[in-house]
């Protein structure tokens, strides 16, 4: 790894809220607001800015806090830290990983094909079939299962060519769930997901990301032309004014946020709708309507109700509750962040790695919108317990000696050394 890529790394992992908030600006929306001088440049700067001086009034004050007791020699002083991995059976987290996935590609699979989610049962407002419903909670393990692949590699369960085969397998699943439903957000939003987690663990060497990266770039105009050859067989009017370029410019979304100001109450969701939707499973609570933050801005625009249309998160959660709530929220999500610590060797403690997933796919991901980020982050983490309890009754080592379950470094929060 070159030296410039380790200080990235570095400073990745110090400030890691900050650095997932800052990507899709610094990648995607400011470059080309400002190649199409966008007049609004100015407002979506101060939004993520908002959202920027949450996330680092956190992560900074742990910075500044760590930096203190290296200076006073405390952590010189402190002996080398110890190692996770021997408190996890490799094998058997493995054995979990894959199950899981088998899992997640299973339960995808099938639930698109019964046409939940898909654009066409959007358009016809219905909601999924009893069996779909129940098939909803297992489609959200295709994150966990990301998570525990990574995991068992870094571990020593998997091998890197294994682990890549099987987060292939999942990034195929979501590939031909995209071709079905017609709808390639998902998609994109896993593979995203995978990039960020390939840089933050190491698990392929950066210049592959900047390959795939690439590669997503030429791909896109392709992928654009036949997903809307897709919705036109399908019977859904598709803009012919809209061009694959044009798709991509997403400061054009966020702009528009700033013609209506901020703090508007459009019927999302509540506290009390969060707790409803993110930890009681749908098929115990058959009765409710769906719920759609993109699709009340739509409405509220003057679209339909069963299309969608959002300013992207931040913006989003500008518009709904102003610029003091963004700093706040952000601030939330990165002090969940940042209890993941130590990031050194997050990799391998799969707990940690499996929450921190969930929120980066959840409230911290590129195209995902609040507060139903948090509702999916719930039922997520909800519908993901029978993995913890599996992790926790047989994943982990069997005691060795009789005061091995008091061993410092198997407890969590314990310090980890770095994978070498």
């Amino acid at each position: 790894m070159s030296s410039a890529g380790s200080t990235g790394l570095r400073l990745a992992l110090r400030f890691p809220t900050t650095f997932v908030v800052t990507a899709p600006y610094v990648l995607l929306f400011l470059p080309l607001a400002v190649w199409n001088a966008n007049p609004q440049t100015d407002f979506i700067l101060q939004t993520w800015g908002a959202a920027v001086a949450g996330t680092l009034a956190v992560e900074g004050s742990v910075a500044l806090v760590a930096s203190a007791e290296h200076r006073a020699g405390r952590s010189a002083g402190s002996p080398p830290p110890r190692t996770t991995a021997r408190c996890w059976h490799a094998g058997r987290v493995a054995a979990i990983a894959r199950g899981v996935s088998v899992v997640a590609i299973t339960a995808t699979s099938a639930s698109v094909l019964l046409g939940a989610g898909t654009l066409r049962s959007q358009v016809d407002s219905q909601l999924p079939s009893g069996a779909a419903a129940v098939l909803t909670p297992f489609v959200s393990w295709t994150s966990v299962a990301l998570a525990l692949l990574i995991a068992a590699y870094h571990l020593g369960g998997l091998s890197r060519a294994v682990t890549l085969s099987w987060i292939g397998a999942l990034l195929v699943t979501q590939i031909g769930a995209a071709y079905v439903s017609t709808i390639t957000v998902r998609a994109a939003a896993f593979v995203v997901l995978l990039l960020i987690l390939a840089f933050l663990t190491d698990l392929v060497p950066r210049s592959w990301i900047a390959a795939a990266i690439a590669v997503l770039a030429v791909v896109w105009p392709t992928v654009y032309a036949i997903r809307n050859q897709l919705r036109v067989a399908s019977g859904i009017d598709v803009s012919e004014d809209v061009s694959a370029s044009d798709r991509l410019r997403f400061d054009e979304q966020i702009a528009r946020a700033a013609q209506f100001g901020p703090g508007h109450d459009l019927g999302q969701a509540g506290l009390g709708e969060v707790l409803r939707y993110g930890l009681v499973p749908r098929f115990l609570d058959p009765g409710r309507d769906g719920l759609s933050s993109g699709n009340v801005i739509n409405e509220f625009l003057g679209g339909v109700s069963f299309s969608s249309y959002t300013f992207l998160p931040v913006a989003t959660a500008w518009f709904f509750w102003g610029a003091l709530a963004v700093v706040l929220l952000y601030a939330g999500y990165a002090t969940v962040v940042m209890s993941l610590r130590p990031w050194r060797a997050i990799a391998e403690r799969p707990y940690a790695l499996i929450v921190l997933t969930l929120v980066l796919s959840g409230p911290l991901s590129w195209f995902g919108t609040p507060p139903d980020t948090s509702i999916n982050l719930l039922q997520t983490l909800v519908s993901t317990l029978p993995v913890f309890f599996l992790l926790q009754l047989w994943g982990r080592r069997a005691p060795a000696t009789p005061d091995r379950r008091s061993d410092p470094a198997c407890l969590p929060g314990a310090v980890s050394a770095s994978r070498s």
